[in-house]
């Protein structure tokens, strides 16, 4: 059970790992992004929607990989 979710928090933090690296190639923080998702802020000029997609993809495996986790952790209590 501890290795599953070893392996489960180490995919975490190489996909942390991902999204901060396309923040600083795209020249945005990510509180720009969270502002520009929530469409608080305009795009920057130097920002095309591909980029964005490709920080949304990276977000998506997150928010997958927390959902496992929590899963797993359920699992876990229960048992």
């Amino acid at each position: 059970m501890f290795d599953k979710i070893d392996s489960i928090l180490r995919d975490i933090e190489d996909i942390e790992q991902e999204i901060k690296i396309l923040l600083n190639i795209h020249k945005i923080t990510l509180i720009d992004y969270i502002m520009i998702k929530r469409c608080s802020i305009d795009y920057p000029p130097h920002i095309k929607m591909w980029m964005i997609e490709q920080i949304d993809n990276e977000i998506d495996k997150l928010k997958l990989k927390i959902d496992e986790l929590n899963k797993v952790k359920k699992e876990f209590l229960i048992w």
